[in-house]
Parts: structure tokens; sequence; C-alpha cells
């Protein structure tokens, strides 16, 4: 698809409103060179249903001789093909992810198997190590167009997109523009580096950013793998201080001390400073500290989102047992309110509170005419901004560190939590259009002592209501027992991925790290 600059009033051929300069659901007529939105399209969307897929020879309806659109698919480079799959991953499939990144095999490769047959033509020939040209491309347009995970995790096939918010279709007319650019400079024997050339390309965009630039700067001096490891480590063994040390107060110490004791010094030391000099110095520190970790495991508002983590402010009895929403509930991905309730139950009876209503019974056995209090019910509820500081806790705990699962804030209404008061006993999360018709199971999970009583069947049943019409698939370990009820709902095995956990997973866990490939079709 040859990509032009679009002028500031050109309209859709079918809704007349304006298309932007940089619109990435749309699509230009091959013959009245008219652009129509994608989601204007008479069929609803593209072949494939791929995020920013707009690399079509495309026919609109009143071109075309036989009164219906036409969709042919452009020659896809292997530049233009990954960008493509990272930027609909990216959008549709964020849970996939690790800290944003994506492992070119697992993720990435897999994605173009499966899905090679709408990403390229049928006369493109399928080469067997098709894999390493995968691989050998993210190095090519390293660091540019894509971003290694090397420094974040200390380990190698982790991949990102530099630029996120930039649709593929203009990226690939970036690097059309940067190879202009450098045959230029050769014939005028001219040497500029190439992370230069194409940050003076991205100040000629209107649609460039400081943010952008300041992602093009932090490559400007491209580190080899050692250097990164190195970094990590040293980064490691440095100590913060967020109060003044005796060293930084440059108060000179006595010659000669024995036996004393650091902390009788210390104290000795600091009642010679007057107390404005040591509040000044408190002050100084407490404009440096750093910004919280977000991802850090140890946060009790482990978020990544800024605008969720005002919860650091409140008090430690409101982080722990959170709050509960009466009112509806506006979920930006479908625009409709929802319930502030998917259900209430009374009835089910977990272990754990059967347990907790005996220790109760046995001690106040002694005191007369004595009733045990009356239980409180079972909330099923959409998730919401609170929730996410205890779910995350709960994955790092029983699932593997660097969970965040703030992103399912964006569609509440494939989500269910269970509250038992305050306390988030259960939730499940389904991540909607994955695929074309096709939705993925990325959690479910339930406490320890709240199992193997209805919680978690009737969060799967909720989750498979929400995505009627729509195939639903998941993972799950060979070794978990969860497998027989998804089996209970319909679902069935369609693969056996060897080593899937292999990455999340630690070396000394009792799970198997194979899974199983579930899929429940409709």
């Amino acid at each position: 698809m040859e990509i032009e600059s679009r002028n500031s009033s050109q309209k859709c051929k079918y809704c007349d409103c304006l298309v932007d300069d940089v619109d990435l659901d749309s699509l230009q007529c091959h013959e009245c060179k008219m652009y129509v939105h994608v989601k204007c399209l008479k069929r609803g969307a593209v072949p494939g249903g791929l995020v920013a897929d707009v690399f079509f020879q495309f026919t609109c309806c009143h071109c075309s001789p036989r009164g219906n659109e036409q969709f042919i698919r452009d020659k896809m480079p292997w530049l233009q093909a990954i960008l493509l799959v990272l930027y609909h991953m990216q959008t549709r499939s964020p849970g996939l992810a690790r800290k944003g990144y994506f492992h070119w095999k697992i993720h990435i490769a897999a994605f173009i198997d499966r899905n090679w047959d709408i990403l390229f033509r049928k006369d493109f020939k399928r080469k067997k190590k098709w894999m390493g040209t995968v691989s050998g491309t993210l190095s090519h347009y390293s660091p540019h167009f894509f971003k290694s995970g090397t420094a974040v995790f200390n380990e190698q096939g982790w991949w990102t997109l530099t630029y996120p918010k930039l649709a593929p279709n203009v990226i690939v007319q970036l690097n059309t523009e940067l190879m202009s650019e450098k045959q230029k400079l050769r014939e005028t024997k001219l040497t500029i580096d190439d992370t230069q050339l194409l940050k003076g390309i991205l100040l000629t965009k209107p649609y460039v950013t400081e943010e952008m630039l300041q992602i093009t700067k932090t490559h400007d001096a491209p580190e080899t793998e050692e250097v990164y490891v190195q970094t990590v480590k040293n980064s490691q063994k440095k100590k913060r201080f967020l109060l003044p040390t005796i060293a930084s107060l440059s108060i000179p110490l006595p010659k000669r001390v024995k036996k004393t004791h650091k902390t009788d010094l210390q104290s000795k030391l600091l009642k010679k400073l007057s107390k404005s000099s040591v509040e000044d110095k408190i002050v100084e520190t407490e404009n440096v500290v750093k910004p919280a970790k977000f991802l850090d495991p140890m946060c009790h508002y482990n978020t990544s989102l800024d605008e969720y983590s005002c919860v650091r402010s409140l008090s430690m009895k409101v982080r722990l047992t959170g709050t509960v929403r009466k009112e509806p509930i506006l979920s930006p991905y479908t625009s409709i309110y929802l319930p502030p309730y998917i259900r209430r139950d009374s009835k089910i009876r977990p272990s754990w509170l059967q347990l907790m209503d005996e220790l109760k019974a046995k001690v106040h056995r002694s005191v007369p005419n004595w009733e045990l209090p009356k239980r409180l019910p079972l909330d099923f509820v959409y998730i919401q901004p609170e929730h996410i500081p205890a779910i995350n806790s709960l994955c790092n705990q029983f699932f593997w560190t660097g969970i965040d699962v703030s992103d399912t804030l964006r569609y509440p209404d494939f989500s269910c939590v269970v509250l038992y008061g305050k306390l988030i006993v259960a939730f499940a999360f389904v991540i909607p259009d994955v695929k074309f018709n096709e939705c993925y199971i990325s959690f479910i999970f339930t406490r320890p002592g709240w199992r193997k009583c209805g919680i978690a069947k009737f969060m799967l049943y909720h989750l498979i209501q929400t995505s009627l019409g729509r195939d639903i698939t998941l993972h799950v370990s060979i070794s978990n027992s969860a497998l027989f009820l998804y089996q209970k709902f319909g679902f069935k095995v369609e693969t056996v991925v060897l080593d899937f956990y292999n990455r999340y997973l630690r070396d000394d866990t009792r799970e198997s790290k194979h899974a199983f490939f579930c899929r429940l079709e409709r």
C-alpha cells in the first residue's frame, strides 16, 4: 500500500467525517482515491480483523463493478508484518505481554504461524527457516522501530515497539523516508548516524511529541548486552538513603573511639546539630526521592497506571479492606453502564468460613445464649481501580512476579471479582477480541480455603456468557486440576504447548511447565 500525505480536508466517503493524517483506521480506494474509515466498511472490518491493518488494495462499493467492497492483500515485507503483529498484540492482547514486551518466538512467531494466510498473499512461500527471519528483522531494525528488553529482563528475546502510539503504516512511511535520506547522503558522500537522521525526520512530522523524541534520545548511544547486564547488577547494589547519614552531615568524628556503639555515637552527634539544620537536610532529600516502582510486587499500590496509584495516600485500613461501589459503572470498552453487582450469594459456604465458624463457637462455648453472627454474602462484582493493588499482589504471590492487571480496567465487562465484605477471594478475566471472533482467558484464581464450593464455576460461567458468539481459548498447566472444570463447560484440548510456563514459573515450582491449549468453540 502506497502511503501518501493526506489533505487536512479529506473526508470519509461513507460518513463524510474528516480523516486525520495519521488515522490508523482508514483505507484509500484504489479507483476514486477517496478514504473510508474501517468502522464504516459495509462488512464491519477488514479481512482478518487485525488492528490498524490497512495494507490492502481496497475498492469501495461504489467503484466496484459488483457493488461490494474488494480487498486484495499488498505484498507484506517482514518489517511490515512484524509491526502489524506487535501493534495488534499490544492493543488486543496486553495480558500476554511481560511488562509490555513480547517474546519473539512464543508470541510473535507463533502469532504469525497461526495467521499466515491472513498476513501474506497466497503466492508468498513459507521457507523452512522463516522464524530466523523474524528474529533477524527485529535485530536489524533495532533500536529505530523495535526496542529490546535485554536491559529490563537481563535476557534476550523480548521485544516491543519503540513508538507504540504510531500505527504500522506511519512507521512504514518513516522507514521509507529514512531509506531515501540515506541514499541521498551516499550520493553526497556524507556520513550521519541513522538515529540522528531518523530524529530529523520525526521533527518534521506534526504528530511527533516530546515523549517520542525522548525515546529516540535513549538510543543515541547504543550499548552492548554486557554493558546492560553490568548496569543492572550495579544498580541493584546501590543503597538509597531517604534520611541524612552521619557522613552527609560533614561533622568531624573523634580521632579515637574505643568500644563505642554506633548508635550511641550517632545520638551524640545528632544532639550537637541544630533542629533547623536537620530539617533542611530532610527537606532536601525529600525533593530528590525517586518515584515509586509501581510494578514492584512489594508495593501495596502495585499498579502501572498513575491515575490509579492514588491509593497510596489512603489510610492503611482502606488499603487492606478496599471500598465497595454502589453506583453503576461506565465501561470504557462498550460505553454502557454496568450494575454494581453481578450476583450476591449467601448460600455458598467455603471451608475457610466453616473453620472460622467452628473457632468462634469453640471460643464462645461458655457464653450462655451466644449465637453465631450472621455471615456476610459473597459479592460478585466487576473490576474497579481499588481492586488492582490486591489482585496484583495475589498474582505475584500465587503466579509469578511482574504481573499487572491494570489493563483489565479498559474492558471491565469481561471481568469478575469476588468479595467477602471487602476481601478479594477470587477473580477472573477474559481478554476480548485477541483474534477475529476469539477471546482469551488470561487469569482465573480462587484463594486457598475458598475453593471447591462453586465460586470458580460461576466466574467461568459469567465470562462465557459475556463472550457469546465468540470462541474462548486459554492455557492451563497439564498438572492443574482446573482442566476438569474447563472440560465440564465444553473446553477441548487443541494442542500441547511444551515449556509454555518456562519463562514465567520458578524452577522450584511443583506445577508442570507444559500447558494444554484449550478452546471452547461456538
